[in-house]
């Protein structure tokens, strides 16, 4: 009986029909339930309907490792997602076909993000996630159902950059931490050759560095060893090496995958893919897209193959690589002798664990940052949404209909781009249309609102409290500018530079008199201090006056 994974809508009773017969079709015979309790009438007449002479059923609690064994076919009926994915994940390294019910871990539900060592293989886990009916969706816009990349970072996002200012700018709650994620590895002395292969080309950065070099010899040393310029081999992998430790990433590590026309084993790639499969909830049978897996078109056939520094490395490259500290090697399970990494079996069995937060969690509103342009930026659920200062928000339910009815963004700097992006439409909305009557252009500017007026630019100060500028004649408008409560221009740069002067005015005005009360102190004080010398002056004559009689 060949594993495969098919899924059911426990709405429609249909489904799971069809995914049954299909079973029985291939060959599966012995039949394990896991459900809340016994077999609903429904499925229990299915199975004996299909044809199935053997059926057992166990509650899902109850399910042990020798039950799947002893099985052709598990199938699955509970409306817990974590019961499904724990009986599931005791599938991994099973001959055992499995049918189970679409919940809230399936991957429809759920965006999976992808980071790989550069030269790691990335492009065959890219088309694995394409075979398995995956397509990419925008880094700043992820989707359920799909696949993409940490922002910011296209495939190859370093674990220490990105999370090295989580102390100021706390990630947590980003969709990230909150999705399943595959880590895509290698071994490093194999990536050291690839990258030779890589970076002399005329296009890369790095080719005038390699290429002083006098031979592929002394650029290998180089991609090893010198930490002037690209850093070490050691250096570059332990900006990686840190995806290891996640429980929500899955490593996967090339040799695993490429199988045996990639020097690998076609066991083992259809083994790591199962797990996959398992973990993320994908259907469909691992060796069937083991053999559609490897593709010799995307690279030399010989260059994609495992061990490949076998054929390259000297005795100066062994001796370059023994300068360096091997935590590097060992952190991915390596050695200088391996085929594979040491920690294969590890990572297969490594349960999957995908945080959960709570409403008051996810959704209790962030300041991070406040005032930009009239606005203040929030985070909710790990997106970040400018909101016009003064909004309050009164509860949590109001925070979760606030990040529902507006676009979030990924970063903080999207969140700017799109104030100022609002900022210029109205302004340039306004250049367009006729220049009549009173418009509010921008509100908290430096403490003013600006406004256009019967195509005339003015600021006012926020502390005068609302105006009907329309009432307002010439003579009101001077005293207004006289008192500082109000700037005017040609356009609204004229007049926000006007409003800059005048803030940095108050504030040398401001130092001016903090200097010159300073003065007076001092002055007071010196003062002071004549008058207590004379005291002591005239008490120590009269003292000898004194004695002397």
């Amino acid at each position: 009986m060949n594993r495969y994974l098919d899924f059911f809508d426990p709405g429609v009773a249909a489904t799971l029909q069809r995914s049954i017969v299909e079973a029985y079709a291939r060959g599966a015979r012995k039949v394990l339930v896991a459900g809340a309790g016994n077999c609903n009438s429904e499925l229990r007449s299915i199975l004996s309907n299909t044809g199935f002479a053997s059926v057992v059923e166990h509650c899902i609690s109850d399910v042990q490792s020798s039950d799947i064994s002893n099985s052709d076919l598990l199938v699955i009926n509970s409306d817990s997602s974590t019961d499904v994915s724990r009986v599931m994940h005791d599938c991994i390294g099973k001959k055992v076909a499995v049918i189970a019910p679409i919940t809230d871990h399936h991957i429809s539900k759920r965006t999976v993000f992808l980071m790989s060592i550069p030269k790691a293989g990335t492009h065959m886990l890219i088309r694995l996630l394409g075979l398995m009916g995956l397509e990419r969706s925008s880094d700043r816009a992820p989707r359920p159902g799909t696949w993409c990349t940490p922002v910011g970072y296209e495939y190859h996002a370093p674990c220490r950059e990105l999370l090295e200012n989580d102390w100021f700018n706390p990630l947590g709650r980003h969709l990230f931490f909150r999705s399943p994620a595959i880590f895509m590895y290698r071994n490093p002395l194999d990536i050291v050759v690839s990258e030779l292969d890589w970076f002399v080309k005329p296009e890369h950065s790095f080719s005038a560095y390699l290429n002083c070099c006098t031979d592929d010899r002394e650029r290998l040393t180089r991609l090893i060893a010198d930490d002037s310029v690209m850093g070490s081999i050691r250096d570059r992998i332990n900006r990686y090496a840190g995806w290891m430790n996640f429980g929500n990433v899955i490593p996967v590590s090339y040799e695993e995958l490429v199988g045996a026309s990639g020097g690998g084993e076609d066991t083992q790639q259809a083994d790591s893919i199962w797990a996959l499969q398992l973990k993320l909830h994908v259907a469909g049978c691992p060796e069937e897209f083991g053999r559609q897996l490897y593709d010799p078109g995307s690279a030399t056939f010989s260059k994609g193959k495992i061990c490949r520094h076998k054929e390259c490395f000297t005795d100066e490259h062994w001796t370059a690589l023994d300068t360096l500290p091997q935590d590097f090697m060992r952190a991915l399970g390596y050695a200088k002798d391996s085929v594979s990494s040491s920690r294969v079996d590890e990572m297969l069995k490594r349960p999957l664990v995908v945080k959960q937060l709570s409403d008051d969690q996810l959704f209790t509103l962030k300041l991070v940052r406040e005032d930009y342009l009239g606005w203040n930026i929030v985070e909710i659920a790990g997106q970040y949404f400018p909101v016009k200062q003064g909004h309050q928000f009164a509860s949590i339910t109001e925070a979760i209909d606030f990040s529902l009815d507006h676009d979030g963004f990924m970063t903080i700097a999207d969140a700017k781009d799109s104030i100022v992006q609002d900022i210029n439409s109205r302004f340039e909305h306004m250049e367009h249309s006729q220049s009549t009557g009173t418009v509010l252009s921008l509100e908290g500017f430096s403490g003013f609102n600006v406004v256009q007026h019967n195509g005339s630019w003015y600021a006012f100060a926020q502390a005068t409290g609302p105006l009907d500028i329309a009432g307002l004649d010439a003579r009101a408008i001077e005293a207004m500018k006289s008192n500082g409560q109000c700037v005017t221009g040609e356009s609204i740069a004229d007049v926000k530079a006007e409003v800059l002067r005048l803030a940095v005015q108050e504030q040398l005005g401001s130092l001016k008199e903090q200097q010159e009360s300073a003065v007076a102190q001092g002055a007071e004080t010196e003062q002071r201090l004549d008058e207590l010398r004379a005291h002591i002056d005239e008490a120590q004559l009269r003292t000898g006056t004194e004695l002397k009689s």
